[in-house]
């Protein structure tokens, strides 16, 4: 049971503190035959330090400063700075903002300067390409926008044609959302001879050799107009999880394609996907290693995955584990192989086990296996470190190591450091307190932290300021001295 609740503890460390994390949606359209585009920002609640107040402390408010830049050839041609506000909430809610540019045809880099206002140090950024397409001369199509729902408003700067379009934030569909609206834009299809204008909407799920079969589609006719704004909406309780791609068709009277948009997702569905691996085990599975394993094997073999699995079978592995049904978890087992090398994923297994056996062993705690401890964890994201130091003997704090990775590709960092500390001072149970990875746990308080478990008297507890004084062996501050 202990082994239980603690995989289910990690599979969900979302809701611990982590990096600021933003979901920045952009999308193109047309006014009075001119481009702007729509940036929605989704705040990530959670990731977000609440302002400190002397009021209500079951009442918070957080605050994100954002700044925008607009470069052409290397030159910022336009800026933009604003704050996004979550309002005074008294439970934990993601919160938006919408804001509007127009903007002349031609290429652009957009960087996003995103910080916590409550901590500073916690920030964020990203940068993006845009090509903005010309005026328009022939009926096109406009980008696509994923909608989780829409609310009646008036209010123009976040609502068009009468409402708020909720987007769907990292264009993942979780499992409580079983439809999914689509809204887009057509122009000049006045100009067509037709009265009418067909439209055509696919959604086909990627399978595990990359290619894509339709599961779904929605072909509809509208008056023609010089511009029309459409939304849709598409049940979705029955999709399984995965990578889906939707493209929309604009044809004319006999069918001829005249423009097309297309847009990526992923869907989460847990209980749709149970049921399915339920069933039966078919003769490649049964004979694979999988098929092959005893209840408590397939357990540890599903434990040792659990931090790279997709984010759509986080919720499905959860309830796979929690029940004894072993045809569901040998076939997930498998197809977590089978996708990861479709030709020999035996030996793939064999390997990766390896190394989760020996991770096991190195970084065992007495809580979980060694790969379900923090450091475990990171050796097998993102593999050996590639350079570390390990203090002992610092006397003003509790043991450390830090970590260094020179790159981590899935993440597209380099120079990423982790922080892990001993506060128990047992020699065993390190737990990670700081990191500039992205999505990984953040601390802006750990020298704090790290300094006060060798002081634990009152009158020696650090301030919110604390500073580590110099002197020797005080390396963590020069290892993270970045962040």
């Amino acid at each position: 049971m202990k082994r239980q609740l603690f995989l289910l503890s990690f599979l969900f460390m979302a809701f611990q503190m982590r990096a600021l994390d933003l979901s920045i949606l952009i999308t193109q359209f047309y006014a009075d035959h001119s481009p702007y585009i729509e940036v929605y920002l989704h705040t990530v609640a959670s990731t977000v330090s609440p302002l400190k107040s002397d009021g209500d402390q079951n009442i918070a408010e957080r605050q994100v400063k954002v700044r925008v830049l607009f470069k052409q050839a290397g030159k910022v041609i336009r800026f933009d700075n604003f704050i996004i506000e979550s309002g005074r909430q008294t439970a934990l809610k993601d919160f938006v903002a919408l804001k509007r540019y127009g903007l002349k045809p031609g290429k652009y880099i957009m960087d996003f300067d995103c910080s916590d206002i409550a901590d500073p140090t916690n920030v964020y950024r990203d940068s993006v390409e845009l090509d903005i397409t010309a005026e328009l001369k022939k009926p096109t199509l406009s980008n696509i926008q994923l909608v989780a729902d829409t609310i009646r408003s008036e209010d123009r700067s976040l609502a068009k044609n009468g409402y708020f379009y909720e987007l769907i934030p990292f264009g993942y569909v979780n499992s409580r959302l079983n439809r999914i609206g689509v809204y887009f834009e057509s122009y000049n299809t006045n100009k067509l001879e037709a009265d009418k204008s067909a439209y055509s909407i696919k959604i086909s799920k990627k399978d595990g050799s990359g290619n894509y079969s339709l599961i779904a589609r929605n072909n509809f006719r509208r008056s023609n107009n010089e511009q029309d704004a459409i939304t849709t909406w598409f049940d979705a309780t029955y999709y399984e999880s995965g990578t889906y791609m939707m493209q929309i068709y604009l044809m004319d009277g006999v069918k001829n394609i005249i423009d097309s948009s297309q847009t990526y997702f992923t869907k989460s569905n847990p209980v749709r996907d149970e049921a399915l691996l339920s069933k039966k085990l078919i003769d490649e599975v049964e004979n694979s290693f999988a098929g092959k394993l005893t209840e408590d094997q397939l357990n540890y073999a599903l434990r040792a995955i659990a931090m790279l699995v997709k984010q759509s079978d986080v919720e499905l592995l959860n309830r796979i584990l929690k029940d004894p049904n072993t045809t569901a978890k040998t076939n997930f087992l498998f197809q977590f192989y089978k996708e990861k090398s479709p030709v020999h994923p035996d030996e793939y297994y064999v390997q990766y086990m390896e190394v989760a056996k020996a991770v096991d062993k190195n970084y065992k705690s007495g809580l979980g296996y060694g790969f379900e401890t923090d450091r475990g964890l990171i050796f097998m994201k993102y593999g050996k470190p590639s350079d570390m130091v390990n203090i002992q003997d610092d006397p003003s704090s509790a043991p450390y190591e830090v970590w260094l990775y020179y790159d981590i590709p899935k993440l597209n960092q380099s120079n990423v450091k982790f922080l892990f500390y001993n506060p128990f001072l047992d020699g065993v149970d390190y737990r990670l307190l700081q990191s500039n990875a992205r999505g990984e746990v953040r601390n802006p308080n750990w020298k704090k932290e790290l300094y006060k478990v060798a002081n634990r008297a009152p009158e020696n507890t650090a301030p919110d300021n604390f500073e580590i004084p110099g002197g020797f062996n005080r390396h963590a501050s020069e290892w993270l001295e970045d962040l």
